[in-house]
């Protein structure tokens, strides 16, 4: 089985390692792995991890360089892109050029050559909403990222919805990643009621696995630590843990609590468990 990742960084890079691994230590059939990425610099340090690297850059048409022709020959395609929110922040052009790219890219790979896509989306497709949030919940998009990601989900539904899984994720933590250290010691913070949604790299990667393995197609789903703290509650936890200086959140003339992720339907219809089920478990 043939897989490409395009997008080689913080998820990326992990996931082909764990797919290589498991595919090298199990009898399952083989999985040839390849995955791209941006810079000369990744690029050895992919090679550096036995993995097998391609150098792709979204906007890039695949048929018209020879040497990439490789990435068009698949089983399965996971796309795992980032646009960055600040790339995107008030920029409806930008937002319009990579929703653009990401649909080329998708019919190049997965209409024209038929490999089955996962879609790596984001839980902001949900937008700032109060309550138990499940995967048939209505999406309500307030920043230009999550937008983009609604409108590429979108051309999914419309094109290939049966060889395809979306896979909507919380906000991530893992190596070298946690939102306590971007929250540490600011001031005057907002929603200090609102409860978080996390989810670990480890557990992004194991969902992927499943999906793989079971060939789960035709899905919508989206991933969570299956507890939720308040911000408050636990960027304070997480600062003291971390021997960084506690956030401090602004008194509040309502609470809200925000939305939150209930990933119950998408752990049993993937028959796994999280390695991670609760932030206070990512540290």
């Amino acid at each position: 089985m043939k897989i490409t990742i395009f997008g080689g960084g913080w998820l990326g890079q992990p996931l082909a390692v764990a797919l290589s691994k498991k595919s090298t230590n199990t009898n399952e059939a083989a999985l040839e792995i390849q995955v791209t990425c941006r810079s000369e610099a990744s690029m050895a340090t992919i090679h550096a991890q036995g993995l097998q690297g391609r150098h792709f850059i979204l906007g890039d048409a695949l048929q018209d360089k020879a040497a990439d022709s490789p990435l068009l020959n698949n089983d399965i395609v996971v796309i795992n892109i980032p646009p960055g929110r600040r790339n995107l922040a008030n920029n409806p052009q930008a937002s319009e050029q990579f929703v653009s790219d990401m649909c080329a890219l998708i019919h190049q790979t997965c209409i024209e050559q038929s490999a089955k896509l996962i879609f790596i989306s984001t839980s902001a497709v949900y937008g700032d909403v109060e309550g138990e949030i499940t995967e048939n919940s209505q999406l309500n998009p307030s920043t230009e990222s999550a937008r983009a990601h609604c409108a590429i989900e979108q051309f999914i539904q419309q094109n290939i919805p049966q060889t395809t899984t979306i896979l909507r994720l919380a906000g991530l933590v893992g190596p070298k990643r946690h939102p306590a250290k971007f929250l540490a010691g600011k001031l005057d913070l907002s929603g200090a009621s609102q409860v978080v949604n996390l989810v670990h790299q480890q557990d992004v990667i194991l969902a992927i696995e499943h999906i793989i393995n079971r060939g789960i197609w035709g899905e919508t789903l989206h991933l969570s630590a299956q507890v939720h703290p308040t911000r408050n509650d636990y960027y304070s936890w997480a600062a003291k843990q971390l021997g960084l200086a506690e956030p401090v959140f602004s008194e509040e003339q309502k609470a809200c609590s925000g939305k939150q992720l209930n990933p119950e339907y998408t752990l049993n219809k993937l028959a796994m468990h999280l390695n991670y089920p609760s932030p206070y478990d990512m540290l």
